[in-house]
């Protein structure tokens, strides 16, 4: 069951954002495990998502709820974290090998037990 927002803001938010962040809406289906002929769909405003859905958008977008409703100017609580927007201006090629660079990282720093 789709919860209630304004359509209008949303589908011009989600769009705008996907689209700073440089994915098509088949990368963000496939990040987010949300069908792309949905997010197509609720980019036209012909659907509005679950709230399941709008979580999982707005958790991948790095974006506030209010903001991609509509009631925010800014796109986080605290602005647009710099290492992300960075980060999302890089060819996805770059992108990925950062992301294996950070996993490395983590997987270095593991806890001793004690």
């Amino acid at each position: 069951m789709a919860f209630e927002l304004e359509s209008n803001n949303f589908k011009i938010r989600l769009k705008e954002v996907r689209k700073t962040r440089k994915l098509t809406q088949q990368e963000l289906a496939e990040k987010t495990g949300i069908p792309v002929t949905s997010i197509a769909h609720f980019e036209s405003g012909s659907r509005k998502p679950s709230l399941e859905n709008f979580y999982k958008l707005i958790v991948e977008l790095n974006v506030s709820a209010d903001y991609i409703l509509g009631r925010s100017k800014k796109m986080s609580a605290s602005g647009v974290d710099p290492i992300m927007n960075t980060l999302q201006k890089l060819p996805e090629v770059e992108r990925r090998m950062i992301e294996r660079f950070i996993t490395s990282l983590e997987s270095g720093h593991t806890k001793p037990e004690g």
